[in-house]
């Protein structure tokens, strides 16, 4: 894996956490009801989360051995649809109203975030079809998956960071229920990964 590649992926990480969605709306809702801690702990409990996803996704692409450069071929192809189907769902969201996280109180935030990472089958597909984009099969497989992994975690934990200090010191901050509006931004965001990713496979 090159540096071009490196960066090509930090970029398409940063607009992928940046863009709304159930994760980042879970942490900004219990940070404005909670307090800071109470969104650091979220993001630590997604954290947790995504790692073992991650991990559950690094066992099945080490065990298909001889047939994983034909394996991330068919990932390439089949996440580029999945992404399209999912800047669908993103723009389908624009005319339903918005609605906040279903958050427990009875239990820390922690388990909420581990919750919310764990009980969504939808993140390890998108793992899946979001990685191989990058890889390349001609180098180590494990390397490369452990080194992106490590890289989409540090990224979530900045971004995740900065979302609690910036809801935390707003002086008028937004409701639970404006958070996750920006679907257009969804949209453009998985669309454009999955044309490069077509444009790439020609």
């Amino acid at each position: 894996m090159d540096w071009n590649s490196l960066a090509q992926f930090s970029a398409a990480t940063l607009l992928i956490l940046i863009t709304p969605g159930p994760i980042m709306a879970i942490i900004a809702c219990n940070t404005l009801r909670h307090g800071a801690m109470a969104g650091f702990s979220t993001a630590i409990g997604v954290e947790f989360g995504e790692v073992c996803l991650l991990g559950a996704m690094f066992a099945g692409l080490s065990l298909s051995g001889e047939l994983l450069p034909l394996l991330l071929r068919f990932l390439s192809l089949a996440g580029a649809v999945y992404l399209i189907w999912l800047a669908a769902g993103a723009l389908r969201l624009r005319h339903r109203p918005s609605r906040s996280p279903n958050l427990s109180r009875a239990r820390p935030p922690v388990l909420d975030g581990l919750t919310i990472a764990l009980a969504n089958p939808a993140a390890l597909l998108f793992y899946a079809a979001f990685f191989p984009q990058f890889i390349d099969p001609d180098h180590s497989i494990a390397k490369q998956i452990v080194l992106l992994s490590a890289i989409y975690v540090c990224m979530r934990s900045v971004s995740a960071s900065v979302c609690v200090f910036t809801i935390a010191h707003l002086r008028q901050p937004v409701g639970c229920a404006q958070i996750g509006r920006f679907a257009n931004l969804g949209a453009a965001v998985y669309l454009s990964i999955a044309v490069i990713t077509v444009l790439r496979l020609m």
